[in-house]
């Protein structure tokens, strides 16, 4: 598997460790029939999307549970 994420604050270990871990999550699940080899194609093939800029969307994050009621 390629190495599909990159962070820069970790270690080449830590970074290894993470895929690891993600492959053998991946190879239980193709195991026990939950993923198929088509699934992790598609998975692989689909384009991320950026997520909204928090900028943007304020309006959704209204404070309102600390609002005092009158």
């Amino acid at each position: 598997m390629d190495s599909f994420f990159k962070v820069g604050d970790l270690t080449e270990e830590e970074h290894k460790k993470i895929l690891k871990n993600i492959e053998k999550r991946i190879a239980e699940k193709k195991k026990s029939g939950v993923l198929k080899e088509k699934d992790i194609r598609e998975i692989e093939e689909m384009r991320l999307r950026p997520l909204p800029d928090l900028l943007d969307v304020q309006s959704v994050y209204e404070d309102l549970m600390f609002k005092t009621k009158f």
